[in-house]
């Protein structure tokens, strides 16, 4: 069994007018108010395990403004994952009315939806067939529906696609509706092509369906879509209203997807009988909302509260200067059977935050990920290993009550999560801003080491303690 803690101390001291405006960046007054300014602050450092466990990131968000996620994959790791999309279309909004004329008739009718990236464990498969389904929701896509939890009470189980739509992962996604379905459309009121609302309260939503790999074949592909460049193409003929006595005209009606609207995008996991708590030697773990490594904050603050009353310091006085996880990971490839691991760029701690204006629980990064220094966990490929500052959730872990942290655990629970990183320009200024959400788009999978590991995933933390 290996040694749970480690410390040892520095021969320098610092004031703590430094310390405090170096050490966190996120809460730069955490205790500073309880220290004199003239105390001079020893260093000193501790070393303690990790104690992952593993965990689904339940109730993940699902709403997009912009992207779908469609496709499955097989692995003999995690079983079959499966991802489809449900978003709303509705004709532009414009300030005159649509004149579609008189007597429409359908021709033909497709869609296009343009795809940003994809996913495959195996470069083989890049281009593997895919049978894509299409279906009517009994419903629109709002904010009453934000995760990605789809009932078959939701759609309609009657194909409206032509049933011969197999893609192979390229640029375009093209899929061709049955004619009836687009005279349904054709047929619609002035009222409902005249306004987004009143359509998509009448049409509801399309749901997008992935056919898994076949059974005993592992592997497969995920499709990341832009909803902001989807459409449906209409072909219909029509007798012209401006003017008596013309012949029957050819026109085209296009209706984007998800315009100015949401696309909520659904997942399921056979993963999900392999939550444990029991500490092992590896830990396997999975995209979006699979299978995670997890941390108990219960179990991370017994782990802290050891370590200080074996130190016999009083926790209330311990300063956190810095606080970094390290997540080793497996590089061999050797021990799966037919795809490789699939590792992403960075894993981050990621929390449940409450909505005040919507009253729901959504995952988002550590406030730490906004430390200036902080690398938010980027894959170091050299020491095969994922690292990231959580100063501020270790100092909070030592210093709050354990009935305290209980009582709001989920703001203190840890799922290891890829982020995605965006900046955005102030037109009226040089700066920028920086911003962090849950990846929510993005599978893999990962083998880590477990707490049973001779290379345990840890935490190491630079500390100090006020004197009396």
């Amino acid at each position: 069994m290996h040694s749970f803690f480690k410390a040892a101390a520095l021969t320098f001291a610092i004031s703590i007018s430094f310390f405090a405006s170096s050490c966190i960046e996120v809460d730069k007054t955490l205790g500073a108010g309880n220290i004199p300014d003239d105390q001079a602050l020893v260093l000193k450092t501790a070393s303690f395990h990790l104690p992952l466990q593993t965990k689904m990131m339940d109730s993940l968000q699902a709403l997009t403004t912009s992207y779908a996620v469609l496709g499955a994959f097989r692995t003999p790791e995690f079983g079959l994952a499966q991802f489809c999309f449900a978003t709303n279309y509705a004709p532009y909004y414009t300030q005159k009315k649509i004149n579609l004329g008189n007597d429409r008739k359908i021709k033909e009718i497709y869609l296009t939806i343009q795809r940003t990236s994809t996913t495959v464990m195996d470069q083989s498969q890049k281009s593997l067939p895919q049978n894509i389904r299409v279906y009517r929701m009994n419903r629109s896509v709002d904010t009453t529906s934000r995760f990605g939890y789809l009932k078959d009470s939701d759609y309609n189980h009657t194909q409206i696609d032509t049933g011969s739509v197999v893609y192979t992962g390229g640029d375009t996604l093209r899929i061709w509706l049955k004619n009836s379905f687009g005279q349904q459309i054709l047929n619609a009121s002035q009222l409902e092509l005249d306004s987004s609302r009143i359509f998509m309260d009448k049409f509801k939503a399309l749901l997008f369906t992935c056919d898994p790999p076949e059974d005993g074949t592992n592997g497969g592909r995920l499709n990341v879509l832009s909803t902001t460049n989807a459409y449906i193409n209409i072909t219909f003929s029509f007798q012209p209203t401006w003017k008596s006595g013309l012949a029957r005209k050819d026109s085209v009606f296009v209706i984007p997807l998800a315009d100015n609207t949401y696309t909520q995008n659904f997942s399921t996991y056979e993963s999900k009988p392999q939550e444990s708590t029991a500490p092992k030697e590896y830990v396997m773990v999975e995209g979006i909302g699979g299978l995670k490594a997890y941390v108990d904050p219960m179990v991370l603050k017994d782990t802290l509260d050891r370590w200080v009353a074996k130190q016999g310091y009083d926790p209330k006085k311990i300063l956190i200067g810095k606080a970094t996880y390290k997540l080793p990971f497996v590089t061999d490839n050797s021990t799966v059977s037919s795809v490789n691991y699939y590792y992403p760029a960075n894993l981050y701690p990621n929390n449940k935050e409450w909505d005040t204006k919507g009253s729901f629980y959504y995952y988002a990064p550590l406030e730490d990920v906004y430390t200036t220094s902080n690398n938010a966990g980027d894959i170091n490929r050299s020491l095969s290993c994922y690292m990231g500052d959580i100063s501020s959730m270790i100092q909070k872990l030592v210093i709050n009550d354990r009935a305290d942290i209980q009582s709001s655990w989920k703001k203190y629970a840890i799922w290891f999560s890829p982020v995605n990183k965006s900046t955005s320009s102030n037109i009226y200024s040089t700066s920028s801003t920086t911003s962090y959400s849950t990846d929510a788009s993005s599978y893999f999978i990962g083998k880590l080491n477990g707490p049973l590991h001779a290379n345990y995933p840890r935490v190491e933390i630079i500390y100090a303690v006020m004197n009396d």
